[in-house]
């Protein structure tokens, strides 16, 4: 390693962790590293721009607004009842219903933030008013919350896609099954915890007329993901042509269901939302395309790999070393800087040892996902917080058993490949 990458990656470090943005921490260390080597520092500002010169970018945005438009036109309540509709009538449907419904929202937003911030409040109340106790109704909504970047559209997916020039169609539905298990998996924890502590049965009985009802108020939000998943692998749309459909169709269902109590201030809130989120992407995605190309430049891809090699030859051993390090990462800092630090480093590891991209890059947001919820600096788990008024430290117990279900699917999804690689070989996209 050079004296002159030694530098820039330590005072990277020193203003990452003092506190400055990370987006000018990787600015002002590529800056360092340009003038000690004596390289132009118009690179920096090319490199930066090239780096959101993307069309594919644009889906971001999209997809953010599009997930607030689901949000204020209803889409909760709705999809709530109708979960209710299908598992409320079971010993701790409840629980289920929680689940069900952030499986079907994450279909809608893709975000899990979206989901603990829209969902929650009804989804923590309904339980507690059902005979659960707060902090298990908050960590049940929170734990849930991790199907929405995981279950298509994956706005985290479409990042990973645009970063490494992987197939975003092809990451989104890889994605679906690993969601769906996560799903299932937490259904399991809930059954066995019932059990155990008698879960109730819901108090809200539905007619067989009411639960027609709650299904046929719910399809318009449900056929959100059909639009942009078909379209999309039916080679109709692009990914970023599949985002603003979202939006158009989002703003409908607000103009059709949601126009009684949405205000222009609303409106106008959603918009700034969506600009002050997407503006603070596209600086990271342009600040790390620089910081990415000199670590490419220095060969430091090459140098991980074969430190880890030195380790051990055996791709399972060194997968576990990389799901062990992302595991921690996304416990100490957020999944979006860490989808543009360390995919550049950690992607050609991961075909050098021959595994598919596709493949590398739904575990790879997956172990970030999972640092959502866990603490301490889960983005998920602060929200929840935040909506529930439970401290923490309160979360933690009755979370862990969540926590260690989705990491045992992450865990069977990286080790058998065709549980995310079934969806993209099925629609030839793997």
């Amino acid at each position: 390693m050079s004296l002159a990458l030694t530098i820039m990656l330590i005072l990277f470090a020193f203003l990452m962790f003092s506190g400055t943005p990370l987006s000018f921490s990787m600015l002002l260390s590529s800056a360092v590293y340009l003038v000690w080597t004596g390289k132009p520092l118009y690179l920096l500002a090319h490199r930066m721009f090239t780096g959101i010169d993307t069309t594919t970018l644009m889906a971001i945005p999209f997809f953010i607004m599009a997930a607030e438009f689901m949000v204020i036109s209803g889409t909760a309540e709705r999809l709530l009842r109708f979960a209710n509709a299908i598992v409320g009538r079971f010993h701790g449907g409840l629980a289920y219903v929680n689940v069900l419904a952030s499986m079907l929202f994450g279909g809608c937003s893709g975000s899990a933030i979206a989901d603990v911030a829209g969902l929650g409040i009804l989804e923590i109340d309904m339980m507690e008013k059902g005979g659960y106790d707060r902090p298990f109704s908050t960590a049940v909504t929170i734990s849930s919350s991790i199907q929405g970047p995981l279950i298509p559209p994956s706005i985290m997916m479409v990042l990973i896609g645009a970063t490494t020039g992987t197939s975003i169609g092809a990451l989104l539905i890889g994605a679906a099954v690993p969601g769906i298990l996560v799903g299932i998996a937490q259904i399991l924890i809930i059954f066995l915890i019932g059990k155990k502590k008698g879960f109730p049965i819901s108090n809200i009985v539905l007619s067989r007329k009411e639960k027609f009802q709650a299904f046929f108020s719910a399809i318009p939000f449900l056929l959100m993901p059909l639009i942009i998943i078909g379209g999309i692998i039916g080679g109709l749309v692009t990914p970023t042509e599949a985002s603003a459909i979202a939006v158009a169709y989002g703003l409908l269902l607000v103009i059709i269901y949601g126009r009684h109590k949405v205000k222009l201030h609303d409106l106008w809130k959603i918009l700034y939302n969506t600009v002050i989120v997407a503006a603070s992407i596209l600086m990271l995605s342009g600040a790390s395309n620089i910081f990415g190309w000199i670590l490419s430049t220095e060969k430091v891809p090459n140098m991980i790999s074969n430190l880890l090699l030195t380790v051990s030859s055996n791709k399972n051993v060194i997968l576990i070393i990389i799901t062990a390090f992302l595991l921690l990462w996304g416990m100490v800092m957020d999944s979006l800087p860490a989808i543009l630090i360390l995919s550049p480093i950690l992607f050609p590891i991961a075909l050098r040892m021959g595994m598919a991209p596709i493949h590398f890059g739904v575990i790879f947001g997956f172990n970030l996902i999972i640092g959502l919820i866990t603490p301490p600096y889960g983005a998920a788990l602060f929200t929840g917080t935040i909506i529930s008024g439970i401290p923490m430290e309160k979360l933690v117990r009755p979370m862990l058993p969540f926590i260690l279900s989705s990491i045992g699917i992450l865990l069977l999804a990286t080790f058998v490949p065709d549980i995310v690689m079934f969806l993209p070989r099925l629609f030839g996209l793997g």
